[in-house]
């Protein structure tokens, strides 16, 4: 497991402490592996012609600038352990975009933090979990929220 994919959903709650970054830290260690911490964002919907548009683009590309140094702040962190991670941050669907980014970096793992959800709830939506355990032919880990 040379690359590893890390698919990271909500920044905030992942910190170099959080139990997926732990883990990805033990299995880069453990493989010499290099690391591309992943975070997708949504593509920006059309803007409602009641709001104005220009205060929603700033909104947004704070929120984005925010999620980018976050993401390199966390891969610094990696580094400043001797793993060898970079940051990706792209907009687009999560699954497909994952799954792309995968096929193009030809990783050998994809690590993704999963949310215990009830039956009913798996059975109403397609999450990101379900949809690449559907779709994605690589190798996946899945690390429990905390």
């Amino acid at each position: 497991m040379k690359k590893i994919l890390v698919a990271i959903d909500d920044i905030e709650s992942n910190t170099v402490n959080s139990p997926m970054i732990l883990r990805v830290i033990e299995q880069a260690r453990a493989f010499s592996s290099k690391v591309w911490l992943l975070h997708v964002v949504s593509r920006v919907r059309p803007v409602p012609f009641n709001v104005d548009g220009e205060v929603l683009r700033r909104e947004a590309a704070t929120q984005l600038h925010h999620e980018h140094d976050f993401l390199q702040h966390l891969a610094q962190c990696l580094r400043d352990r001797e793993i060898d991670a970079k940051a990706l941050l792209i907009e687009g669907a999560t699954t497909g975009s994952i799954m792309e980014e995968a096929n193009r970096l030809d990783v050998d793992l994809i690590i993704l933090g999963c949310h215990r959800h009830n039956l009913l709830f798996g059975a109403l939506t397609d999450t990101t979990e379900e949809g690449l355990l559907s779709k994605c032919m690589r190798p996946m880990m899945f690390i429990p929220a905390a």
